[in-house]
């Protein structure tokens, strides 16, 4: 039984975060001051991470724009149509890890992508955090990055990659982002724009809740405390499984806690990796006040044309 088409003609274009210049143009803006790029094809639902953080930072005033799965194979011109947002560019690589989505747990490529218009495959890379942060590094190496979604979140620190076979450093040794924010992202991304636009720099900022950012190896105590958990460093893991799984059992615990309470830290080279604690978990009413806000709770247009929920 096929799904009903989805009737658009009630809503109009403005009623979704822009994805276009066009678009941006008919809410009456000139420029943004977020631009978001996902994975996923744009769905305008609290579902999907790209769609509440933009929902969320609207409704602290800010302008944002949305780039869904943006063409990393080209002129990267989906990377550049809005230029130089006015605070930063956010990167999320969707509601799944790519791997995940891409791959089959035998490592065979799945035939459909499950957040992609129509499901066909190859509409984002293996590792978006890590192409989508490098690709506007370059292009634009004075905006801050920030990375975000479930990759950031399951790789800030040192990890086992399945796919790869082999223990890899922290997202932000691949991903050259300014800092990484782990977890739900409704409270922390807001206050890093509002400390971005009270003139604070990107590398000043390295105490914001549920973030991790790359600090000199000399900032890092020498050994634990009460207010500091340090890790066995990147090297000594991958010399020792067994400091690893130490590493990932501390990780773990502080996670799990109904608030963090320590700053995690890792070196790895002549970095450490610096994981500030988490915020308290978010209150049922905190939670019903982000799925409220006005999402249109549908695809976007051009995603909707294909899309299988809309034939």
């Amino acid at each position: 039984m096929k799904a009903p088409r989805i009737d658009y003609t009630s809503l109009r274009p403005t009623d979704w975060l822009p994805t276009s210049v066009k678009e941006m143009k008919a809410l009456g803006w000139d420029t943004v001051d977020v631009v978001l790029f996902s994975g996923d094809a744009y769905v305008d639902h609290p579902a999907f991470g790209a769609a509440v953080i933009g929902r969320v930072l609207q409704a602290a005033g800010y302008r944002v724009a949305i780039v869904p799965q943006p063409n990393w194979q080209d002129d990267l011109r989906d990377f550049r149509k809005f230029g130089a947002p006015r605070l930063f560019f956010g990167v999320s690589p969707g509601a799944m890890d790519s791997m995940v989505n891409h791959y089959t747990a035998n490592r065979r490529r799945r035939s459909d992508d499950a957040y992609t218009p129509g499901g066909r495959h190859g509409a984002r890379p293996d590792y978006p955090s890590v192409v989508y942060t490098r690709i506007l590094k370059e292009l634009f190496p004075e905006v801050p990055v920030v990375v975000g979604g479930i990759e950031a979140s399951l790789r800030r620190l040192s990890h086992y990659d399945y796919w790869q076979d082999r223990l890899r450093p922290s997202l932000l040794l691949d991903a050259p982002a300014d800092i990484l924010l782990y977890g739900m992202g409704e409270k922390t991304v807001p206050e890093l724009a509002r400390r971005l636009e009270a003139g604070e720099g990107i590398a000043d900022i390295t105490d914001l809740p549920q973030s991790a950012v790359l600090r000199p190896l000399a900032e890092m105590p020498a050994a634990s405390d009460s207010d500091n958990i340090v890790l066995a460093s990147f090297e000594t893991c991958l010399a020792d499984k067994r400091a690893q799984a130490a590493n990932f059992k501390h990780i773990e615990q502080e996670s799990n806690r109904m608030q963090g309470h320590a700053v995690i830290w890792q070196a790895t080279g002549d970095k450490a990796v610096k994981v500030n604690p988490m915020l308290p978990a978010m209150t049922q009413g905190e939670i019903d006040a982000a799925f409220d806000l006005p999402f249109t709770r549908l695809p976007h247009p051009t995603a909707a044309r294909t899309y299988p929920h809309t034939r």
